[in-house]
């Protein structure tokens, strides 16, 4: 199967009469954690592009235009030549991730690379006796080099395109709400939530821990079961032993299942490490309330997909003692089974969501500054 990504249009300020050429750039954007000698995790974000065809009169990189420009969606209809990519997907994976981990200390035990979006941007030029940049309207060659037009032979109309649906709900027909990077969209309506595939919608079954307290926003976490090879991890006493915790259960409930917790919502990296880490330890029981959180809900856009990609840096973040489990990471195996929507209902004050029987915070704005992640 092929690989799925979004193609993007930068934007341009061009005279309407100019013929656009769109040259393409493969961008790479996602949260890294790596496991590094001394029993640390390093956490970064990465945004960050590279040429997708050869050539040495376009920019090496789209620079800083994809996090400030307003992007669009390239389709059939997008007017302009878009130059073929010749720089194969899976080989800028490569090239990307190696630059990525060039200046880590090493060894490096483990990398997971959660929220990695690989997208294909056009940025937009045109030819007027010189190739010129058509964001800035200003030349980038003084003439037209003659090994340019076989770059230019190459362009092409968009075939693939950006598939959409509408977001009607296919239980009831009621409007679906859900913010335009929503990987759950919900219906007020009928009480249901659905995550968009390619094919349409699936449903998605949900909770809302109502016993954590009756607060004004809800919070979505995915709660993740997983099959783990190479590491005895399945029950709550399993969990107690790995995490090298006093048993606080006199015994009771060891032999229930033992989860993964993952924000399903967008934040930085240490604090995704942080709420995850602090949950999962947690292991809250999921009793709750089959019907959606009343007040605001705080918008699920982080899909299980790339959650559960977290799982083993969740590992080595509660595995005790560090040095002992990094060393194993590479042998043991985390297949996620079954996920489960779980929307935690949180207090909040000025700046904070606040979860007191967790006792967690989130500052109101390390989650505005996520919107771009």
């Amino acid at each position: 199967m092929p690989p799925v990504y979004f193609r993007y249009i930068l934007p341009n300020n061009a005279a309407s009469d100019r013929d656009l050429l769109y040259f393409p750039y493969w961008r790479f954007k996602g949260m890294i954690f790596s496991c590094v000698t001394g029993s640390r995790i390093d956490d970064r974000f990465v945004d960050t592009s590279q040429q997708a065809v050869t050539s040495k009169h376009f920019p090496f990189s789209a620079g800083l235009r994809p996090q400030v420009g307003k992007l669009t969606f390239a389709t059939k209809k997008s007017e302009g030549r878009f130059v073929r990519p010749d720089v194969a997907y899976g080989d800028v994976i490569d090239l990307f991730k190696n630059s990525l981990t060039r200046f880590l200390p090493k060894p490096i035990h483990h990398q997971s690379y959660v929220g990695d979006a690989v997208s294909l941007l056009y940025a937009p030029f045109y030819v007027s006796g010189r190739l010129f940049d058509a964001v800035l309207n200003k030349p980038i060659t003084n003439d037209i080099p003659e090994d340019l037009a076989v770059t230019l032979e190459t362009s092409e109309k968009i075939q693939n395109e950006t598939r959409f649906f509408s977001a009607i709900c296919p239980a009831c027909g009621w409007d679906l709400d859900g913010e335009g990077d929503a990987s759950v969209l919900l219906c007020k309506n009928c009480q249901t939530a659905w995550q968009p595939t390619q094919k349409g919608f699936t449903k998605l079954p949900f909770v809302y821990l109502t016993e954590m307290g009756r607060f004004r926003a809800s919070l979505p976490f995915w709660r993740i079961t997983a099959d783990i090879d190479g590491l005895s991890l399945s029950t709550i006493a399993d969990f107690t032993r790995v995490a090298n915790l006093v048993n606080m259960t006199g015994g009771k409930e060891t032999q229930t299942r033992f989860h993964f917790w993952v924000p399903a919502f967008k934040v930085q990296p240490k604090m995704l490490l942080t709420l995850s880490r602090r949950i999962t330890v947690a292991q809250p029981q999921t009793d709750g309330n089959r019907k959606l959180p009343e007040g605001a809900i705080i918008p699920a856009n982080l899909p299980v997909t790339e959650a559960s990609q977290a799982l083993k840096i969740v590992l080595a973040g509660f595995a005790k003692p560090s040095r002992v489990y990094f060393s194993k990471l590479n042998q043991i195996r985390i297949t996620p089974r079954k996920a489960l929507l779980v929307y935690i209902p949180f207090s909040e004050d000025h700046h904070d969501f606040i979860q007191p029987k967790l006792n967690l915070g989130l500052s109101k704005r390390l989650l505005a500054l996520a919107e771009n992640l």
